[in-house]
C-alpha cells in the first residue's frame, strides 16, 4: 500500500485535522490551530500551504474552514502524538469494532473540550456561555458513541470522562488566570454552570 509521504509534524497537524472534521462537521480556524499547537499564525499558515502543495489536504479558495484531510484516516498517527498504523480509523466506520469506534470518538472528544476551552477564554467568552457549549460537545461524543453500537448507560460513562478531562482542564486554565483562586470554589462553578437546569440526568 502507497503511504503518503509526510513528517511526523506535519502526521500531527493531519491527525487533529481529521479529528475536529470528524466531531464538528467542518475543518478548524486557523487560530484553533495556532491555539492547539501554540504556534505563531505564520507557522500554522506556512503548514497549510505545504500540505496543500504535497497533496496532503485540499480547500476551496477563499472559502473558511473548507480544509479537507486527503490521507485514509488509517494512515493518520494517534491525534497525541506517537506511530502512525491501522488503529487509526475514521469514526464513520472503517472498523467493525464498537469498542474501538468508542475509544476513537472519546479521544477526540477529550481534545476538542480542551481546545473549546482553551478558545473561550482566547476570545473572552464568558463562563456562563462557554460551559454550556462544553456540556453539548460532551452530549454529542455520548451521542456518537451510542452510534457506534455502545450501551447506552456505558456511553454515558463517556459522557462523564470527557467532562471529567473538561472540569481539570478548565481547573488549570482558571489557576493560570487567577492564581489566588479558589479550586474548590472554581470546581463548584464548573458543575453549576456546565448544566444550569440540571437538564442532563
Amino acid at each position: 500500500m502507497k503511504k503518503p509521504r509526510f513528517t511526523e509534524t506535519q502526521g500531527r497537524y493531519l491527525a487533529f485535522l481529521h479529528t475536529y472534521t470528524a466531531v464538528h462537521g467542518h475543518a478548524p480556524s486557523e487560530a484553533e490551530m495556532q491555539q492547539y499547537f501554540r504556534v505563531s499564525p505564520p507557522s500554522v499558515h506556512r503548514m497549510i500551504l505545504a500540505l496543500e502543495q504535497r497533496g496532503l489536504i485540499t480547500r476551496e479558495p477563499g472559502v473558511a474552514r473548507s480544509i479537507r484531510v486527503l490521507v485514509p484516516a488509517a494512515e493518520l498517527p494517534p491525534l497525541d502524538g506517537g506511530e502512525p498504523g491501522p488503529r487509526g480509523r475514521s469514526v464513520a466506520g472503517s472498523t467493525d469494532d464498537p469498542r474501538e469506534r468508542a475509544m476513537i470518538v472519546e479521544q477526540m472528544g477529550r481534545e476538542v473540550v480542551k481546545i473549546m476551552l482553551a478558545r473561550a477564554i482566547d476570545i473572552g467568552i464568558d463562563d456562563a456561555n462557554s460551559l454550556p457549549m462544553i456540556a453539548a460537545a460532551a452530549d454529542a461524543v455520548e451521542k456518537m458513541v451510542r452510534e457506534a453500537g455502545i450501551a447506552p448507560r456505558s456511553a454515558r460513562l463517556v459522557r462523564e470522562r470527557v467532562l471529567d478531562i473538561a472540569e481539570k482542564e478548565y481547573l488549570r486554565l482558571c489557576s493560570e488566570h487567577d492564581e489566588e483562586g479558589d479550586p474548590e470554589e472554581d470546581a463548584a462553578r464548573f458543575r453549576e454552570l456546565l448544566e444550569p437546569e440540571d437538564g442532563h440526568g
